[in-house]
């Protein structure tokens, strides 16, 4: 697998990392989406010290994660009930 070394922003400070090079444009965005997190935080919360500040994102960022797998779920046990009513209906049929 071949890497790319990529610089990015985040908070004001820069960071280098290895990236497989077809995770580039991932890395890059979730880096913006973060950075832009912090930012909003720090609007918001300018008495707060950076790493509570960063602890917040990562648990906001986990929160919707979390909700997003259970989506997830929900949505891959409703297609197991109807792939179920499916093969019910069909083996009934024959």
């Amino acid at each position: 697998m071949e890497t790319q070394a990529v610089t990015i922003q985040i908070f004001g400070r820069t960071l280098k990392f290895n990236c497989p090079v077809d995770e580039v444009e991932a890395l890059n965005s979730a880096a913006k989406d973060l950075d832009e997190r912090l930012t909003n935080l720090r609007e918001k919360s300018p008495q707060v010290n950076s790493d509570q500040l960063i602890i917040t994102a990562a648990l906001n960022i986990s929160y919707e994660l979390a909700k997003e797998k259970q989506k997830s779920n929900e949505f891959s046990d409703r297609l197991k009930m109807l792939q179920q009513l499916l093969d019910s209906a069909l083996n009934t049929n024959n």
